[in-house]
């Protein structure tokens, strides 16, 4: 009996035992992890701060803030949490007692801290050692407009936006610190989110942009090798922001007008009459002229009797309106710390204030992320675009554009008859025989419908720490179709009409296909930063072009080639393709020294074997003096450096025209064609010339860029000098 008690006794000691360290253990765990919750606030208005990352230090452990800055993660007592967030400083705090932490981010210089989109990366505004402008679409969002090319219009200094023409969805084009070349394009190159553009820019839509950023100097465009000889202009498209889920609705509806003081000053009816009529007069005074039509001196029945003209016809009002343009954008997105999508959908329509002309444009953009893990990532892009032009794609005649024919039309004929027809001829007595406009842009039938997809998917992967590999597929396509019908009713200056109908179709289809692959590697030394990329490019491009005329219909009614009687077409189809590798090394000591290298080298079929390859290098340094203790403590100073590079960069865009012989000048090449001949013929229309090869550039660029007084003036001044080599000149 006393034996088993003891047992009992005993078992119980060891039980109460299990059950203390097991107590005990659990005590220790809850001291170890506990939830934490917080929020993160701004210091200037004190506002929460959605997509804050918080972490806990030397851990993979973290979290994003919501909409309204609050977050939850799990944490220790002791542990240090570190809060990061783009434009305030890092923040780390300290866990506590209490299951709280609530932190308030101190806001940077805006200027000192911005990130800038640069070539294949981003870096702070403060480390860039080249000539880089950025504009944040914010700056823009109130600008109504239909291209990207307005919107930048006089915002960026040494960037030159001009209109293409003054029919709505034709474009601009842009000039970097002036023209590079002679006989080849002119144009910067477009980058959209990483993606070399090869079609029309103009396409694109401005409400999904971000932000600009234009890179002027050979230092800041290196790594564009052969196409960034005219500057780079990148743009960066909206993405979701972690913690926030948004629908934003936007429109706009305007109206567009040419002003009276900007249409040139013309007679109306009785002025015309009267002047003609002196003109008249002094021929038969002093030329003893004779009116063919009595075999009389006498002054023409249009011109005898001014007075019984009034105002006459003004055919700049005949001819021009108020055009409304309006503008419809849906943007819907969501983000958490793992899954970012922004989808947007816009609608645009632009009538021209000429009669009859204008154009719509349909398009869709979805960005879409994914970050299963710290170590990789993916996403996704697409960007259709649906444009419609109607009566915008040429000269109405071929000769004279319609408001100089409204500047030469007679005051004296009416645009319409009383009974609602068309005057066929504009001019009187004397004039050259011209038709009546107002009818040619009634009549006209002239429209495009141009597709273009932008697309590209990437993937992203950490291999060690801080080396990183991302490879890109990109696509760029277009397709655009043109139909015109000229009616029986439609002339041209010189031949007024009644003419032989004619129609015309022509289809251009391009396809654009893009591969990189990129290594980044960073690492750090003490004081000493070191950021360097390696990669290697692909990008082939084929494009055809195909028209068929038809001529001798029967009648108005049928407007379609079918009904032509006789058919002619041609077609065109050219390639090239491009191969390249590049790298480029950034460093900076103390955050004081910044140096950068970089270089490219590029390989064009355009160019003969022996010309086929052109290395373009560059670099730069800057040097920060307001980090120098000479001027640190200057309270009127921000930010202070000096910024000097050098650099080579080249042109490979020729004469950008259909015909083989400008994509290819080395080669040799035979032409077809009836001419006046029965039967097909060929004949030799270039000669081969092995020497041509890339168009160069040298690039200085010395710069200061200065702010001061709490960000609240900025100033950036630049000496630069491009030096044209081996240009080339179709004679």
């Amino acid at each position: 009996m006393g034996r088993k008690l003891l047992h009992y006794l005993s078992r119980a000691k060891h039980l109460q035992l299990f059950l203390m360290l097991l107590l005990l253990s659990s005590f220790a765990f809850a001291q170890q992890s506990m939830k934490i919750t917080g929020r993160v606030t701004s210091s200037d208005d004190q506002k929460g701060l959605p997509g804050v990352s918080v972490k806990v230090k030397g851990t993979q452990t973290g979290a994003v803030t919501d909409a309204s800055g609050m977050y939850t993660l799990n944490a220790a007592k002791g542990n240090v949490l570190t809060f990061s967030y783009v434009g305030y400083d890092i923040y780390e705090a300290t866990v506590g007692e209490s299951g709280t932490v609530n932190v308030m981010l101190k806001s940077t210089s805006a200027d000192l801290q911005e990130v800038v989109v640069v070539s294949y990366g981003s870096s702070r505004q403060r480390d860039i050692t080249g000539a880089v402008t950025k504009v944040n679409a914010e700056e823009l969002q109130n600008l109504p407009a239909a291209e990207i090319g307005q919107k930048l219009a006089g915002r960026v200094p040494g960037l030159q936006v001009n209109q293409a023409s003054g029919r709505p969805g034709q474009g601009m084009t842009f000039r970097v610190r002036g023209a590079a070349s002679l006989g080849s394009g002119n144009q910067p190159l477009i980058v959209v989110d990483g993606q070399p553009i090869t079609g029309d820019v103009n396409l694109i839509n401005p409400d999904d942009i971000e932000s600009f950023s234009v890179l002027k100097d050979a230092a800041s465009t290196a790594l564009y090798g052969s196409r960034a000889a005219n500057g780079v202009i990148l743009i960066t498209t909206k993405t979701a922001k972690a913690g926030r889920s948004t629908i934003n609705f936007n429109t706009y509806y305007g109206a567009q007008t040419v002003l009276q003081r900007g249409r040139p000053d013309l007679m109306n009816a009785n002025e015309f009459a009267t002047f003609m009529k002196g003109y008249y007069e002094d021929r038969i005074k002093y030329e003893n002229w004779k009116n063919p039509v009595t075999g009389l001196a006498e002054i023409p029945a249009d011109y005898a009797n001014p007075s019984q003209y009034g105002e006459g016809t003004d055919w700049y009002n005949e001819m021009l309106r108020t055009a409304p343009i309006q503008n419809y954008n849906l943007n819907i997105s969501s983000g958490t710390d793992k899954v970012l999508s922004s989808n947007s959908l816009t609608y645009f329509k632009q009538d021209g204030v000429l009669k009859n002309t204008g154009m719509q444009r349909f398009s869709f953009r979805s960005n879409n992320q994914y970050t299963p893990s710290s170590k990789v990532k993916f996403g996704f892009n697409v960007a259709p675009t649906y444009q419609i032009d109607n009566n915008t794609r040429g000269a109405l005649d071929g000769n004279r554009q319609i408001l100089v024919g409204a500047e030469i039309s007679s005051p004296l004929v009416p645009a319409m008859n009383a009974d609602g027809s068309f005057p066929t001829r504009a001019g009187s007595y004397g004039m050259f025989a011209l038709p009546n406009y107002l009818q040619q842009l009634t009549l006209l039938k002239n429209k495009q419908n141009t597709l273009r997809i932008l697309a590209n998917a990437y993937g992203e992967v950490e291999i060690l720490k801080d080396l990183r590999f991302r490879s890109t597929i990109n696509t760029d396509l277009g397709s655009a179709d043109l139909n015109s019908f000229n009616s029986s009713q439609y002339g041209t200056a010189g031949s007024p009409g009644p003419s032989i109908p004619s129609a015309a179709h022509s289809s251009n289809n391009y396809t654009s296909w893009l591969s990189e692959n990129i290594l980044t590697y960073k690492l750090k030394v003490g004081d000493h930063n070191f950021d360097a990329l390696a990669g290697y490019s692909a990008q082939k491009y084929n494009r055809n072009f195909r028209t068929i005329n038809g001529s001798v219909f029967p009648n108005d009614n049928i407007p379609w080639i079918v009904g032509a009687a006789t058919t002619t077409g041609s077609t065109n189809n050219n390639a090239w393709d491009i191969a390249s590798m590049f790298a480029r090394i950034n460093y900076d000591y103390k955050g004081k020294y910044f140096a950068e290298f970089a270089a490219r080298r590029d390989g064009s079929t355009r160019f003969a074997p022996d010309n086929r390859y052109g290395f373009f290098p560059a670099g730069g340094v800057s040097w920060l003096l307001s980090q120098e203790d000479f001027l640190k403590n200057a309270k009127r100073i921000d930010l202070l450096k000096l910024r000097v590079s050098y650099g080579v960069v080249g042109n490979n865009q020729l004469e950008n025209n259909l015909l083989l012989p400008s994509y290819f000048p080395y080669l040799g090449t035979f032409a077809t064609g009836y001419d006046q001949l029965e039967s097909p013929g060929i004949y030799f229309d270039q000669l081969a010339n092995q020497h041509i090869k890339w168009e160069r550039q040298g690039n200085t660029n010395i710069g200061i860029d200065f702010e001061g007084f709490n960000s609240r003036l900025t100033a950036s001044l630049d000496f630069f000098n491009k030096t044209s080599l081996d240009l080339l000149f179709n004679l």
